[in-house]
């Protein structure tokens, strides 16, 4: 899973890169054409506090990756612009970046203008496919008969995407049904993705009136959140040691770092969840997907406990802070036997039983 930054230049996409993954990628001028990769921890009390519990060896927290690419604008040459939207399409969210902090820009504007690039290069590729399959569907597409009634039920698709993408909204303004996401998923629509936008603000700008307008230019667009943060001091917090970082936060009366609201807020736009396993030797936090079911959730841990599961004993990660200790937990009857099919919840904590 992965995190795309995107925007249009000067809105500070690198600099909360740089925030985020506590990078030093150059800033201000994107250099070159390859893109700013960072993996970077997912900040999570939960475990921190399971960690608390049983002092491991070993402390893991969840895992996601940041893509941080060149600025998007009209303009631009066509070639240029397919770079960046194909790194942007294999990403699982996407990070709109917004400039706040510069005289002479309206946030919202620059919203609207990034936001219908992605649209028209949605629309693109509906227009296009469409055209094909309607002239494969009437001159009779080649094919078996199951192959040819998936490009019936892909056109579908395509056909309920294509008036809300001409309307100027969001693909993921359409509900579709898991199947209907298969049949398009290749695609990549930018808009169909889950969208942070963040307002990039002055070190002592107020972050509500900022927000106030993106939430009026954003409407009733599903699956998008809206935070505001200064980028640029908090990529300087991330240089420093953390005693420097806790005075300096003092000094400029900063309560907390924003950058662990943005990991958060990404990870669970993508619709991922965490649970854990914890011991002496290791306390971890596992990505799967919402809906995964507990022997599909053992095989991200090995295969050979999905191979062989027999059962998961699940208990909630607070009950077994609050208790103490798993003996502690059964006692009270606060440990539960799960099946293979027990859809995993996030922060439940698996002691996975199985036999190969």
């Amino acid at each position: 899973m992965y995190i795309g930054i995107a925007g249009l230049p000067g809105a500070g996409k690198t600099t909360l890169f740089n925030a985020v993954a506590r990078q030093k990628a150059q800033v201000g001028g994107y250099a070159g054409n390859e893109p700013n990769l960072a993996v970077v921890k997912v900040p999570d009390e939960r475990l921190d506090k399971l960690s608390a519990l049983f002092q491991p060896r070993k402390h893991t927290p969840a895992e996601v990756r940041f893509v941080d690419v060149a600025g998007v604008a009209k303009g631009m040459g066509q070639e240029s612009t397919a770079a960046v939207l194909a790194h942007l399409r294999t990403a699982d969210v996407l990070v709109q970046v917004i400039a706040a902090h510069q005289d002479g820009r309206n946030p919202a504007s620059d919203y609207e203008e990034f936001a219908l690039e992605l649209q028209l290069a949605d629309l693109g590729q509906v227009e296009r496919r469409v055209e094909r399959l309607e002239k494969e569907v009437r001159l009779g597409a080649k094919g078996t008969a199951q192959e040819r009634a998936t490009k019936e039920r892909e056109l579908e698709v395509l056909q309920k995407l294509r008036p809300v993408l001409e309307s100027g909204q969001p693909a993921r303004a359409v509900e579709l049904t898991q199947d209907e996401q298969r049949l398009i998923l290749n695609f990549g629509f930018l808009t169909q993705k889950p969208t942070m936008v963040v307002a990039n603000l002055a070190d002592e700008q107020p972050p509500e009136p900022v927000i106030t307008a993106l939430n009026a230019a954003i409407g009733s667009a599903p699956r998008t959140v809206v935070l505001a943060l200064p980028a640029r001091l908090e990529m300087d917090l991330g240089e420093l040691a953390e005693e420097e970082a806790a005075e300096f936060m003092e000094a400029m009366g900063v309560a907390e770092r924003k950058v662990g609201e943005v990991i958060r807020q990404a990870y669970a736009l993508s619709e991922s969840i965490s649970f854990f396993t914890a011991g002496e030797d290791e306390c971890r936090a596992w990505t799967i997907r919402r809906g995964t079911p507990a022997q599909e959730a053992a095989g991200a841990i090995h295969s050979d406990l999905a191979r062989g599961f027999i059962r998961a004993e699940v208990i909630r990660w607070d009950q077994l802070v609050e208790v103490g200790s798993e003996a502690a937990a059964k006692k009270k009857g606060w440990v539960r036997q799960e099946g293979k099919t027990y859809e995993v919840q996030d922060g439940d904590v698996l002691h996975i039983l199985f036999n190969v």
